[in-house]
């Protein structure tokens, strides 16, 4: 299985040039050996291996090429070997028949790996603010925890709560909360780096990974970030505001669900002090290692 998974890690890292180059390989070595083991020992099943990988890495069109090469390989290996037909249209049938194969498993795996990536991309989005869900959140903090621990670098993590959202729902209408959710998500979005990850956990609670941040980089952020959703708020005249607990880990050995209590608490915090308020905490290192301590910073915006 790791070795499949390698391989498949390797072909979609490759381009679609780089494919095609592997798929006309592959159709090479099969067609040799067809070649040397004769007409009487069919190998023709192997050529779905190239149509395979030109379908499912590149795409339709390359699915379909190599498809009609693996179709000329074939007839070009049985007429090496000297099998010959009883008619000459026989080998001309033989050609549009294994074309026809090729052709509808290609088309086959190109559709199923369409469906696949659409599938995929929903799993991973929330359909409403088109943020990434909550499931794939929790993937992504996993992987940059891990590689903030390998680097033995800083990453904060930020949690966001809509203060009187409920109370907006109750009086206006599920309509405009779901207006005040995409508002928030689009600010989300447009605030951070393309290697940060905005999601919305759900309800009315967003959080932001920023990898490789430490805490002065991630007050900048967040001064950008809550001047943006003032401004958006404004404009749009919703009647609600944002805290958000931000922590910065120096050491993040810990899990995803110690990690989002961390933030979650600190919001919580923010919330109780002053609602539209943002709360920073550092947790991390000192010169001795292994020797926790904590960093307390607030910044507050009128609710």
């Amino acid at each position: 299985m790791r070795a499949f998974a390698g391989l498949h890690r390797y072909l979609a890292g490759l381009t679609r040039a780089r494919i095609l180059a592997v798929a006309g390989c592959g159709v090479s070595i099969v067609g040799y050996v067809d070649y040397l083991t004769g007409y009487e020992v069919s190998v023709s099943i192997f050529y779905l291996g190239p149509v395979a990988v030109a379908a499912w890495y590149a795409g339709r069109w390359p699915g379909i090429a190599v498809a009609a090469i693996c179709c000329v390989s074939w007839s070009i290996t049985d007429f090496a070997t000297g099998l010959e037909y009883s008619h000459p249209a026989i080998m001309f049938w033989d050609s549009i028949v294994r074309f026809g194969f090729f052709l509808a498993t290609g088309l086959l795996l190109t559709a199923l790996r369409a469906s696949y990536v659409h599938q995929r991309h929903l799993a991973q989005t929330d359909a409403l603010t088109k943020l990434y869900s909550r499931r794939a959140f929790h993937d992504r903090l996993e992987h940059d925890l891990a590689l903030a621990q390998r680097y033995n670098s800083a990453i904060t993590l930020a949690y966001l709560d809509l203060d009187n959202f409920k109370t907006l729902n109750d009086t206006h209408g599920h309509a405009e909360g779901d207006r005040v959710l995409q508002v928030t998500g689009r600010v989300l979005k447009n605030s951070v780096r393309n290697a940060d990850t905005a999601a919305r956990l759900g309800g009315d609670e967003f959080a932001v990974i920023l990898p490789n941040t430490d805490s002065h980089g991630a007050q900048r952020v967040m001064a950008n970030l809550t001047l943006e959703l003032e401004t958006a708020f404004t404009t749009s005249k919703f009647q609600v505001t944002c805290s958000i607990g931000v922590v910065t880990f120096l050491d993040p050995l810990m899990s995803v669900a110690s990690a989002v209590a961390a933030a979650d608490k600190r919001m919580y915090e923010a919330k109780c002090k002053s609602k539209g308020s943002v709360a920073f905490i550092v947790l991390g290192r000192t010169d001795q290692p292994g020797v926790a301590t904590d960093a307390l910073q607030s910044a507050s915006r009128p609710a």
